[in-house]
């Protein structure tokens, strides 16, 4: 357990330092670049996240939750990714003529000959971090991320000052992955890695198998609106829903990314050693959601000043979307914590069946709404998926784990009344201010403090279990100190 703790707060650390500079570049590069020019790349990038998905067939999951991992099992993931990145590449340079002239931007094309050069960066140092993170060395993975991350962000930023436009994103992309994957292999320079062999193939494919169809369900499901938008409306709307989701799930990045990367190895490892996930995965959704949703909440409700400061005023029509987003986000807090779970319970296969039904469903209903409403129609569905998949994926994990109903909701109603707790306050500011949702930022930054005071006076009122956790990092930081001294 102490393990585990430690490195849940390396990689939450990390998480954060990852959340504050792509949060620094996005609001820079909105004020330096328009929506039209920020949609080109995210295009772009929605169509790579689709075609990238066929590299999830040699996932790096089947390193991390394999039960005995031989050198032969990790020669034959470097084999397989690389082969499967070699035919995404090939795909993507062949297509982007014909795909630049689907969506009457010629800009792909010079986007995609940069982008498909990181394919083979990103595929090194992917599986590196696997085995970095099935030995919990978070503390090596978070280097090799932050410097990455780093590097990205800052060159995006140089080159969209210097005039790149889009292709800022793919420069800096390049960048970014070099200098990653330089020190993913000064860190773990492990050469025989590299050597060709497809000895255990068939074990990899059978899990990856699995794994790489949901992938590419989810991925296709995850750019649609982006490609139907890009192509239906304009690259503007596709920019200006991108934004949208990416203010909305600051939350999600705030709350949950940085345990996600750590989940996976704890509840594998539980697995591994005969051990009922049903309690671990409870309480996960306790402080989860004692985090995810008054964050969420506070999200609706300042969604206008939040846009203002972390965007600018060229944005201003993204708030009423994130408003929309952010509510149906709530539905979505078990969303992180089911793949883990499902993945180290060997329920692969299960995770199959739920994707090919809620991704299909989901994405038809998406470009029904697009195609008849547009961007507003976009963002008012997800109050239709969300809630649908958090349905079915909640039922495949309770036949799985033997959960009923009433444990959930019993691990989940203090969370709520904390939730309302932190919106009220705010709620409050913004009856008694004259200007409504359109709060100054000071106004904001005061709504926001006295949310902090909700939430708290909500974690002590219900007696969360969350509120014994931070009790103890006080303690916990004090000795830290004192070691450091």
């Amino acid at each position: 357990m102490l393990s585990v703790k430690r490195a849940l707060f390396m990689s939450v650390g990390e998480r954060y330092v990852l959340l504050v500079t792509n949060f620094v570049t996005a609001a820079l590069i909105s004020r330096i670049l328009t929506p039209k020019e920020i949609g080109v790349s995210v295009i772009g990038m929605a169509i790579l996240t689709v075609a990238l998905s066929i590299r999830e067939f040699s996932s790096a999951s089947f390193l991390i939750q394999h039960r005995e991992l031989h050198r032969d099992d990790v020669r034959s993931a470097f084999t397989v990714t690389f082969i499967l990145t070699g035919v995404t590449a090939a795909v993507l340079l062949v297509a982007s003529p014909f795909l630049a002239r689907f969506y009457s931007e010629p800009n792909l094309v010079p986007f995609f000959r940069v982008i498909v050069a990181c394919l083979f960066l990103d595929a090194a140092s992917n599986l590196i971090i696997a085995l970095l993170r099935r030995e919990m060395s978070f503390g090596k993975v978070a280097a090799i991320d932050i410097v990455a991350a780093v590097a990205n962000s800052a060159a995006t930023m140089v080159l969209a000052l210097a005039g790149f436009s889009y292709m800022s994103f793919a420069w800096g992309y390049l960048i970014g992955s070099g200098l990653g994957a330089g020190l993913a292999f000064a860190l773990c320079p492990h050469v025989w890695m590299f050597k060709p062999s497809l000895t255990n193939w068939r074990g990899m494919i059978s899990f990856g198998g699995y794994n790489g169809v949901i992938a590419i369900l989810f991925r296709i499901f995850d750019a649609l609106p982006l490609l139907m938008l890009g192509r239906v409306v304009s690259p503007n709307a596709a920019g200006l829903f991108s934004r949208t989701l990416w203010i909305g799930q600051i939350p999600d990045k705030l709350v949950i990314g940085g345990a996600m990367a750590v989940v996976l190895p704890a509840f594998s490892a539980e697995a591994r050693q005969g051990r009922d996930l049903k309690r671990p995965y409870l309480a996960a959704l306790s402080f989860v959601t004692a985090l995810h949703w008054p964050a969420l909440l506070v999200l609706a409700v300042l969604a206008h000043p939040i846009v203002n400061i972390a965007l600018g005023h060229q944005w201003t029509e993204v708030a009423p979307l994130v408003q929309i987003v952010a509510v149906a986000l709530l539905f979505s807090f078990s969303f992180e914590l089911n793949y883990p779970v499902m993945v180290a319970v060997g329920a692969i296969r299960d995770l199959f069946i739920r994707a090919l039904i809620v991704f299909p469903i989901s994405g038809i209903l998406l470009s029904v709404a697009i195609v008849g409403g547009g961007l507003q129609a976009a963002a008012w569905c997800m109050l239709l998926t969300v809630p649908f998949q958090a349905y079915v994926a909640l039922s495949f994990v309770q036949r799985r784990l033997g959960l009923r109903s009433r444990d959930i909701a019993a691990a989940l109603w203090k969370s709520a009344l904390v939730a309302f707790a932190s919106a009220a306050p705010p709620l409050a500011a913004i009856g008694i201010s004259s200007s409504g949702f359109d709060l100054s930022n000071a106004e904001a930054v005061a709504a926001g403090l006295t949310a902090f005071g909700g939430w708290s006076a909500g974690l002590i009122i219900t007696r969360h279990p969350l509120l014994d956790e931070v009790v103890k990092i006080f303690p916990a930081l004090r000795r830290a100190r004192a070691s450091a001294g």
